[in-house]
């Protein structure tokens, strides 16, 4: 076994996000190891200087921790088979399709000592890090409403890719409320614990799939708070705003700038900064913090029971929407 100081990670999955993770963690002295069912992936990691394998169970052998970046449809599967081989796990949203199962393996994990340390990397950007500090030193006083908007044409996510082949066509385990399961999480992490109340999901005919790829819901927080959640797959240019009012104010980010503006309620100015973010920073900030949970011990920025509480607001948005489950039947309140 590797020792603490220097981990050692296997990376399952090695698509464009396990290949940034890896190349990442390579930058910063880990040793990796990966798989990937493709002969042509494990090429690419091994000159990067990774260590590719044609099995999971031996990229995972020996090391201390693992990135489940595999099609997010696997994902409850390859979260189990990591916890029952005592290996702590970084794991890329979503967590699963479905709640049931998740409490147990989190459990075990627990059991054992291993993290489990979810990929909402949003939580990373400098924007809502700032947000974030504000709203706990109270500078909007009592937390009244938010709006979350993520508008983003799917065609242009991966031009050299075909968005109907793509794991977001899948009506089941794809579409817009599982792929920005982020604006969910944002909600939580800058107003509080929520439960949804409401939601509404379509096919705009703009593109050809079958999954959701516009949708609305409505959380209800427990302060009292109340936000709202737009998402799509069919604006552009495209946007990722976050609005937030309270008694002593309202703040608005726009995550694609990269802009905090925080105003008192005379609209003087508390705080108004641009941070426009490399992308890549995002990713190599939550890598880091999740090898400093293996190697100090400290707490994830977002745990397993952080992402199950998301993926349950996510799982009853689409339920109140009329969307399938995995393996169900499509309800009749999807809108064509």
């Amino acid at each position: 076994m590797t020792s603490k100081a220097t981990p050692s990670i296997g990376v399952l999955g090695l698509g464009s996000i396990g290949m940034r993770h890896a190349g990442n963690l390579i930058a910063a002295g880990v040793d990796v190891r990966g798989f990937d069912p493709s002969p042509a992936r494990r090429a690419v990691l091994s000159e990067k200087g990774g260590t590719a394998f044609d099995n999971a169970d031996d990229a995972m052998e020996d090391m201390q921790g693992v990135v489940i970046a595999t099609p997010s449809g696997g994902h409850l599967n390859d979260l189990a088979a990591a916890v029952a081989a005592g290996k702590h796990v970084f794991i890329e949203k979503p967590l699963a399709h479905v709640t049931e199962g998740v409490e147990e393996i989190l459990c075990a994990a627990e059991q054992k000592g291993l993290i489990v340390f979810a990929g909402l990397n949003m939580r990373f950007h400098p924007a809502v890090a700032g947000a974030k500090a504000l709203l706990d030193q109270d500078a909007l006083g009592d937390l009244l409403w938010g709006r979350l908007l993520a508008a983003s044409y799917l065609p242009d996510w991966r031009p050299d890719q075909d968005y109907r082949r793509g794991y977001a066509a899948d009506a089941e385990t794809g579409g817009a409320l599982f792929d920005f399961i982020h604006e969910f999480d944002l909600a939580v992490h800058l107003l509080g614990p929520a439960v949804t109340c409401a939601a509404q999901a379509r096919r705009t005919g703009q593109l050809e799939m079958d999954s959701e790829d516009c949708a609305d819901v409505m959380l209800a927080h427990e302060n009292g708070a109340r936000s709202t959640l737009h998402v799509d797959y069919v604006t552009r240019p495209r946007q990722r705003l976050v609005e937030i009012g309270g008694s002593g104010g309202v703040l608005r980010l726009d995550l694609e700038a990269g802009r905090l503006v925080a105003m008192d309620t005379n609209g003087g100015v508390i705080e108004d900064r641009t941070c426009a973010p490399d992308t890549n920073i995002m990713y190599v900030d939550e890598m880091a913090n999740f090898l400093g949970c293996i190697i100090n011990d400290s707490a994830p920025a977002c745990n397993g029971r952080d992402a199950l509480d998301v993926l349950r607001l996510v799982v009853e948005a689409r339920r109140l929407a009329g969307l399938p489950s995995v393996g169900g039947p499509l309800a009749s309140g999807l809108l064509a």
